[in-house]
């Protein structure tokens, strides 16, 4: 199919999507399907907006049958890997892959992500909603006898107070790294009654209920974080798993909720976490069965671990690879000298190697801002300065934009690393690469809490990071990174013109319409330069074959909710 003929449906069913009323009775169970790995599998076009057919909600049986024709058998617990402790079990507060691996089979979302097929939404917390004519207003109806894990009733207050809590962080005095963003054209949440919750956006948006399904709009006990001033502590969800025991740095362990609200599930007593740094002894857990999923994202697998998993365990380990829809790029402090200068910042973008980056991680490709079908072709991004090949020309010209800005003979600065094996090999060639123009930059490499206390205080010139995005939708990562005081915006980049086209771009529901806009913003922002993108990461992702109903998917995050993963034995 064309990208112009996938354009257009996404067109057609966003707007389908915004006009329908969506309903979805509790008794129907979705066809959950075991999925075969995929190896080497293109990347799947993202929905742009919610689809016009909401799949109805579980109340599985033993009876609801896999690809293989066998049926779902409850009971054992299910191991998984993680590099380390989530930083605070306030999910609302976090935005790492740590925190969606294990809380969010705690915590759960107004809707989600279809388990095995992630283009689809399904109802979680509500059980069905409808949609204003004008695709501005939902309201969403809940599922009745929903209690927290401390057993306290759950109730419209709970949600109203969590997505007002997200979407102003001013008035809570608190940042949601993600689910700011994925509430940016929020209006207002209000109880509407005993079971349903009105959410008024400021316009009809494409991405909206998409957002919401991601995870990353997690709603959380009032009463606790009333009482605490925050859930840091406290690992109180509704979800089909609770907290059973916490060991920092070693392990944590969820057992099954018997109070669950969607009777059936999950299949699984239970749920462990190991927490191991050192991808080596990841590894090892993995392949003498300790545990039987990868860590999540980056840490997953190596190109040279799938190749150890094919050649002496391929009856024994699926490898799924999978677009990532995660881009490893440099953050730029903006508000620090010589860095406030565009002709600076886009020194460093001509500078950079694209290629060699993706050399060194064994995996990956060339991309721009946004991910397909958004945005310039790969083959058009391959041949713009900063992205093509050879250098040279790219070299003279970021030497000259420095001399311009009064730096003939480059400056020292510093590059901010996570200690993380990835982080680490891509700084050494990026500081390699930054030498060949005259910036000398110093290495401060440094375990995950320093980085983000040095983010957080914008101590720092620039920032060598991953982040990933969950939809694939614009919105997410220009309402993410790029908007004037969004929440991850950790350079302080601001623009007026960039702004007024983020606001209107999102406001636009024809694609074609909308790409014009997001192509204008595309080249503002190469110009600006405030995070140079190096490359686009491609996640392989390993699971035993016993594990079933385990779907990667697209993206990051969507296949961290277990509650329908089974074991086979």
């Amino acid at each position: 199919m064309s990208r112009q003929k996938w354009v257009i449906i996404v067109s057609v069913f966003t707007i389908l999507g915004l006009l329908l009323a969506n309903c979805a009775p509790a008794a129907v169970a979705p066809d959950i399907e075991s999925k075969s790995p995929l190896r080497a599998a293109s990347p799947v076009p993202t929905v742009a907006g919610p689809v016009a057919s909401v799949p109805k909600p579980a109340e599985p049986t033993p009876s609801t049958k896999s690809a293989t024709s066998e049926s779902p058998r409850y009971g054992g617990v299910l191991a998984r890997l993680t590099d380390r402790d989530s930083a605070t079990f306030d999910l609302q507060r976090e935005q790492g892959g740590d925190a969606a691996t294990t809380l969010f089979n705690v915590y759960q979302g107004l809707v989600r992500f279809h388990p095995v097929d992630h283009k689809r939404i399904m109802p979680e917390l509500a059980e069905k909603w409808e949609t204003s004519p004008d695709g501005r207003v939902y309201t969403f109806k809940f599922h009745k006898d929903i209690k927290w894990h401390d057993g306290k009733p759950f109730s419209m207050d709970d949600v109203a107070y969590s997505l007002d809590r997200m979407h102003d962080p001013k008035k809570y005095k608190t940042i949601s790294p993600r689910g700011q963003a994925m509430l940016e054209a929020m209006e207002s949440a209000e109880v509407a009654g005993k079971d349903m919750v009105k959410v008024t956006t400021k316009y009809p948006s494409a991405s909206f209920l998409v957002n919401l399904a991601t995870g990353w709009v997690p709603i959380e006990p009032k009463h606790i974080i009333l009482e605490k001033g925050d859930m840091r502590r406290d690992l109180v969800g509704t979800g089909p798993f609770k907290l059973k025991e916490f060991n920092p740095n070693v392990s944590m362990q969820l057992v099954k909720n018997p109070a669950y609200y969607v009777k059936g599930v999950p299949y699984l007593d239970g749920l462990v976490f190991y927490t191991i740094k050192d991808a080596a002894t990841r590894f090892a857990a993995l392949r003498t069965g300790r545990a039987k999923i990868t860590a999540s994202g980056s840490k997953a697998l190596s190109p040279t671990e799938v190749a150890v998993i094919q050649k002496e365990m391929p009856d024994v380990i699926a490898v799924y690879e999978h677009d990532a829809q995660a881009r490893w790029l440099f953050t730029i402090n903006v508000r620090r000298k010589p860095w406030d200068d565009a002709r600076v910042r886009r020194a460093v973008d001509l500078a950079l190697d694209r290629q060699a980056f993706i050399r060194i991680n064994g995996k990956g490709f060339v991309g721009s801002m946004f991910v397909a079908p958004w945005g310039m072709k790969r083959e058009e991004v391959e041949k713009l300065p900063g992205y093509r090949q050879p250098k040279d020309q790219d070299i003279v010209e970021a030497k000259r934009l420095l001399a311009e800005a009064g730096f003939p003979q480059g400056f020292k600065t510093t590059l901010l690393v996570r200690a993380e094996a990835a982080s680490e090999r891509q700084a050494l060639v990026a500081k390699d690469q930054l030498a060949k123009i005259g910036i000398d930059a110093e290495l401060i490499i440094a375990e995950r809490v320093t980085v983000d206390d040095r983010i957080q205080r914008r101590a720092f010139d620039l920032l060598n990071i991953n982040w990933a995005d969950m939809t694939g939708d614009p919105d997410e990562a220009l309402f993410n990174y790029y908007a004037t005081g969004a929440a991850r915006n950790y350079g302080d980049f601001s623009d007026r013109e960039v702004d007024e086209l983020i606001n209107k771009q999102a406001r636009t529901l024809v694609v074609k319409d909308r790409e014009a806009i997001l192509a204008e913003i595309e080249r503002k922002i190469t110009n600006l330069a405030p995070m140079p993108i190096m490359f686009w990461d491609i996640y392989q992702t390993g699971a035993w074959k016993e594990v079933k109903n385990f779907s990667p998917g697209r993206g990051s995050h969507p296949w961290s909710k277990l509650d329908y993963a089974w074991l086979a034995r």
